[in-house]
């Protein structure tokens, strides 16, 4: 894999992976104490207001990096975003974890929440650090293999967390301890890179920006918003798959970790490709929901949607490579933190909506959320259509690298 140097220094695979692991911290919270939401509603079920306090334990970090992503964005340009990256791994690793030696459920939110507010400067610097140490076709071929190791990774959390909670609500709260060594990763192995102007197709380069640039940024915010609704959908799988037959929670959780080796392959396709436009990887995602929404809405059992299952997981392998690399390809280096923390705004905000959307477009059919699939999927056939009539009226490249 081609190699960026900012002066004596050569970033590759060691420095690469680190900002994947940094990448993965936020979800753990999430998909570590998914299995056990169940078991903490009724540790804390004396607490007021337990229903709606207990799910914020894992809704929290996600409100904040929505929130404070651009914040963030704005601070690491200006002090550094490899120096906050590796603060905020530390945060992240001693708060995610304390509510391990805590009992109290507004000291648990309390910890979480100072850990979300870090998971925002995470996701934001990561991705930003991402841009400074490689070129485009590395670093989109770097961004397939966190699609990629990032869906191993969540299994691994998932089941674990599973595991941990068979011997305590306490538990699974350990594996946020994943902060402190990708803290030590990034102290050991990365460095402060110097922003290097963005080549551009023929071999020039882009000049530095006077100022933010709204005018290209902002459709791509939007696109990422409602393209994000498609991706968040699947939130619901395991809705899906119950009203297709599968019942227990041991099945379902079975079930969805097949479908999600089709997030390994979308991964694994855009580190294999070369030469495809942004515009061509989003035509095909919106395809592979239109095929696998489409496909599980019509299914009569959960083995004949379970390949339609992996098609539509597959268009969420290739989401957050394609759209990450073209945000960051066209926001100017000085420029990085901020673009990528308006970027994570607007991806996360889809998450909020995408559940009450699926649930309007239920009603309207009659509570079926299989009726209701197979609405999305036409309407994601529909902007497939009109991704591939955008790019036969796009001039050629001038050449593929």
């Amino acid at each position: 894999m081609q190699k960026h140097t900012d002066q004596a220094r050569t970033a590759g695979a060691v420095q690469a992976f680190g900002l994947i692991l940094a990448m993965t911290l936020p979800v753990t919270p999430l998909i570590s104490l998914l299995p056990n939401l169940p078991q903490l509603l009724r540790h804390f079920a004396a607490v007021p207001h337990a229903d709606f306090l207990v799910p914020a334990i894992i809704t929290i970090p996600s409100v904040l990096i929505a929130l404070l992503a651009p914040v963030s964005g704005i601070i690491a340009d200006r002090l550094g975003r490899r120096r906050l990256l590796v603060i905020a791994s530390l945060v992240f690793g001693v708060f995610a974890t304390l509510p391990v030696l805590l009992d109290s459920l507004y000291a648990v939110l309390a910890s979480l929440f100072v850990a979300g507010a870090a998971e925002a400067f995470i996701m934001t610097c990561g991705n930003a650090l991402l841009g400074d140490y490689f070129p485009p076709e590395p670093r989109k071929r770097w961004l397939g293999v966190q699609a990629s190791v990032g869906s191993i990774l969540a299994t691994i959390i998932m089941l674990s967390g599973g595991l941990l909670g068979g011997i305590s609500w306490h538990a699974p709260f350990l594996l946020n301890l994943m902060g402190c060594v990708v803290f030590v990763w990034l102290l050991l192995f990365t460095w402060e890179p110097r922003p290097q102007p963005e080549p551009r197709e023929g071999g020039s380069v882009s000049a530095p920006a006077a100022r933010f640039q709204w005018r290209t940024m902002l459709p791509i915010y939007g696109l990422s918003l409602f393209a994000g609704l498609f991706y968040y959908f699947q939130i619901e799988l395991g809705v899906f798959f119950a009203n297709l037959g599968v019942h227990t929670p041991f099945a379902l959780s079975i079930i969805t970790t097949v479908a999600s080796i089709g997030v390994i392959l979308g991964g694994w396709y855009i580190h294999q490709q070369k030469g495809r436009s942004v515009t061509f990887n989003i035509g095909l995602i919106f395809f592979c929901y239109a095929f696998g929404y489409i496909g599980i809405g019509l299914s009569h059992g959960y083995l004949m949607a379970l390949p339609f299952s992996l098609v539509s997981q597959a268009a969420n392998g290739m989401f957050i490579p394609t759209y990450v690399g073209w945000a960051l390809g066209k926001l100017d280096p000085s420029f990085r933190g901020r673009g990528m923390g308006l970027f994570m705004t607007s991806f996360f905000s889809a998450q909020f909506l995408a559940p009450p959307v699926l649930t309007l477009i239920s009603r309207s059919q009659g509570n079926s959320v299989l009726a209701a699939l197979v609405i999305v999927g036409g309407l994601s056939a529909v902007l497939t259509v009109v991704t591939a009539v955008r790019a036969r009226a796009l001039p050629a490249p001038a050449h593929s690298s």
